[in-house]
């Protein structure tokens, strides 16, 4: 009887449906269904949250290889995934910044995915949201080799059904390999022939694992994959990581079984000339007309010889020139201002990369303290003693990789690609907006040399490169930053070297010179082993404490309208406990 009412109520509808609990009710000339429905169930999709922008398939500018380079790279990639070496089932891509480890790690990803052979990827970028967390690697990593093999999807969603805080921050990355991707891989290889061991193996391609956030978990998650290989007969898949060399990846990796590839050892040149030859060829044709009297081939035999040895190993270099190039309306003109024999003839490249980096504070004096420095030094050497975070630095200093070489492990120093760059940022008349004034930014150095002392806690010492650097060079930077006679130098400047000047001695002075004799002990030894004229200890220790005490009398001429009385007060005090130490 009720459903021939409904029948009924419902003649006129077209294929009308009535589910579930709907019901119907009969309100004059209308009808109205009341019913209720259960929410469907979260797809695996809502479950996982995968970072789509983080794959291969990612929208927006990919770096690739360009064809025909890096082919000798590729074969090593392809001869590794295809060895029957069990013991590498992970290699390790390294190279410095603006070497192409991404543009390398994305075309093997778009081969092996053409190849069905792709299982998943994850491409890492600091400070782009949660593609720079490692924390959403496992789960985006899962939800793709869903896609790959459909037999995986009912394993995965019962895992994250029967624990629901698999993906909370209280299980361990080891945990959630091993149920997420370990776990569902092995319950579908005796079913799926893609997976069996007649099939080629798969791979999982990480990229940039240097540019998670996190350094203590990105560790701890190399420890998961290394763990994961020993003491298993077989697994289908191999990982192929990309990284710069720093310090919590390299000992990780370094005496490990992985399977490790330097970029630094394959040769760039032949492969940039290649580029190089591709890419002007393309301007020429876009431009033909305005070039039509420009003989060819374009740029001639030396003047490519000539780019080549700019651009050195660096494809981010040699991107930024053909950018350069290419974007000028008479690109014929703008190649040969970069020829051109002058001191000055990169400058517009240098303009052009400075325009788009940030401008920030931090930037400015992380550029200031590589010009002014007489050593390279590290990053970590440089984001301690101007005390930022060493990720802050790396950051600022990606902006800029097409003109200062980010070197690929953490101990080595940072790099100009051409000393050019540091007479460019130095001469105001060419540098204009981006000048960088060197007596100023020695005082900041000081400043940053006495703010880094300041933070140790009372010992008999200074420990630790950037505390020792410190510890020799405020005063030697406080001399250059003062040598200019009409160096005006603002009172919050003065007034900070004053404070800090007089808090060191007065709470770390006994370190300070603790610190100071001891190196120079080391030093006279050094210089004993290589005179070997037998001087006794005592006379080179009384010769290298008069050399200290002739440098620090130097400051003695800091005065006048440069310099405080107060701040020769303090000098001649450094100057006087030098004599009491030395002569007596």
């Amino acid at each position: 009887m009720e459903s021939s009412s409904r029948a009924a109520l419902l003649q006129d509808a077209i294929r009308p449906t009535i589910s579930g609990n709907a019901q119907v009710i009969n309100a004059g000339h209308d009808v109205v269904l009341h019913g209720s429905s259960a929410p469907p169930p979260a797809g695996l999709r809502d479950l996982l949250r995968p970072v789509s922008n983080a794959t291969h398939t990612r929208a927006g500018h990919v770096a690739r290889c360009d064809p025909g380079t890096r082919l000798k790279v590729i074969a090593q990639i392809k001869q590794w995934l295809n060895s029957l070496d069990k013991r590498a089932a992970i290699c390790w891509l390294s190279g410095p910044a603006g070497y192409g480890k991404s543009a390398v790690a994305q075309t093997i990803a778009e081969r092996y995915a053409a190849k069905g052979r792709l299982l998943g990827c994850f491409f890492f970028l600091r400070g782009a949201g949660e593609r720079s967390h490692i924390s959403r690697l496992i789960p985006t990593l899962a939800y793709q080799i869903s896609l790959f093999v459909p037999a995986v999807k009912p394993l995965l969603e019962k895992a994250l059904r029967d624990d629901t805080d698999m993906l909370g921050p209280s299980v361990s990355l080891a945990h959630q390999f091993q149920k997420l991707i370990i776990e569902p891989i092995h319950s579908t290889t005796s079913k799926v022939l893609v997976f069996s061991h007649l099939a080629k193996q798969k791979i999982f391609i990480i990229d940039a694992l240097d540019e998670c956030n996190d350094k203590a978990e990105t560790a701890a998650f190399i420890d998961v994959l290394l763990n994961a290989f020993p003491g298993r007969s077989y697994l289908p898949f191999r990982i192929l990581l990309t990284s710069r060399v720093e310090e919590h990846i390299r000992k990780k990796l370094d005496h490990s079984e992985a399977h490790h590839l330097d970029l630094e050892n394959f040769d760039a040149r032949s492969d940039i000339q290649a580029y190089f030859k591709r890419e002007f060829a393309c301007i020429f044709d876009q431009n033909c007309q305005m070039m039509q009297r420009i003989p060819k081939p374009w740029p001639s035999a030396k003047d490519l010889t000539e780019l080549l040895d700019k651009a050195g190993s660096s494809f981010a270099f040699a991107m930024t020139l053909i950018q350069f190039v290419g974007g000028d309306s008479m690109p014929h003109k703008a190649l040969q201002q970069l020829l051109e024999s002058g001191a000055d003839s990169l400058d517009p490249l240098y303009k052009k990369v400075l325009s788009s980096a940030s401008r920030t504070a931090a930037l400015h004096h992380i550029l200031g303290t590589i010009m002014i420095l007489e050593d390279n030094q590290s990053i970590s050497f440089i984001s301690s003693l101007l005390n930022l975070q060493y990720e802050e630095v790396i950051h600022e200093l990606l902006g800029v990789q097409s003109i200062i070489k980010i070197p690929s492990h953490d101990n080595q120093p940072i790099m100009l690609y051409h000393t050019s760059l540091q007479d460019f940022l130095t001469i105001k008349s060419r540098s204009d907006q981006y000048f960088i004034d060197p007596p100023l930014q020695h005082l900041h150095l000081a400043i940053h040399c006495l703010k880094h002392l300041a933070k140790y806690t009372s010992n008999d010492f200074f420990e630790g490169d950037v505390a020792n650097y410190a510890s020799f060079n405020w005063p030697h930077h406080i001399l250059l930053g003062f040598q200019r006679q009409q160096c005006y130098v603002d009172e919050t400047t003065m007034s900070s070297l004053e404070t800090l000047i007089e808090n060191l001695l007065t709470f770390q002075g006994n370190t300070w010179y603790n610190t100071i004799l001891t190196v120079e002990v080391y030093k006279k030894l050094r210089m004993l082993s290589c005179v070997r004229d037998g001087k006794d200890l005592f006379q080179v220790s009384y010769c290298n404490f008069q050399m200290v005490h002739h440098t620090l009398n130097m400051y003695k001429t800091l005065q006048g309208s440069i310099i405080t009385k107060n701040l020769t007060r303090l000098f001649e005090q450094v100057i006087d406990v030098y004599e009491v130490r030395v002569y007596n």
